[in-house]
């Protein structure tokens, strides 16, 4: 089976939980639906109060490789750069998990990470040990939810509850 980097349908949510969290960002790079999504602004674009905040404050974008990384979402639909486009944070998503030797299996009821493009690995997977050994910096907790179902190593599909 051919290891799948995102779900070609796009970002599928089957289940918000009552209670969805999606929000708006504004693409740096072009960003494929499915795709994990970054998080960047300039220094000090909000204030204390509401109105200082437009949508634009907060520039998404996405690498091929990014385990490890920590992401703001998972980005609903293909974002051309310098537009506008939803991301979301929280809700059910039926998600690739990540296929290799070093993953492993992921079981119901364990917390996942982002892994590259759109996949998810694991939390403790040996792939997120060597990425912390090759000098990624930041906390080692990247998690981005936990499987609902349960997904060998080779490019099967997992029920993943976003809680980002």
């Amino acid at each position: 089976m051919a290891i799948a980097f995102r779900n070609t349908d796009g970002a599928v949510c089957i289940g918000d939980g009552g209670c969805p969290r999606i929000i708006t960002v504004k693409a740096r790079t072009n960003i494929s639906g499915g795709y994990w999504v970054l998080g960047s602004s300039a220094q000090g674009v909000v204030g204390s109060n509401a109105s200082t905040y437009e949508a634009g404050d907060i520039e998404g974008y996405t690498v091929a490789t990014q385990i490890g990384s920590e992401v703001i979402g998972l980005a609903l639909t293909d974002i051309a750069s310098g537009t506008y486009g939803p991301v979301g944070m929280r809700g059910i998503f039926l998600l690739p998990a990540a296929s290799g030797t070093r993953i492993g299996s992921i079981y119901s009821g364990w917390p996942v990470c982002a892994g590259s493009a759109g996949t998810v690995v694991p939390l403790g997977s040996n792939t997120l040990m060597l990425t912390c050994i090759a000098g990624a910096v930041g906390p080692l907790d990247w998690k981005v939810g936990k499987a609902l179902t349960t997904a060998g190593v080779d490019g099967e599909f997992v029920a993943v509850s976003l809680n980002i």
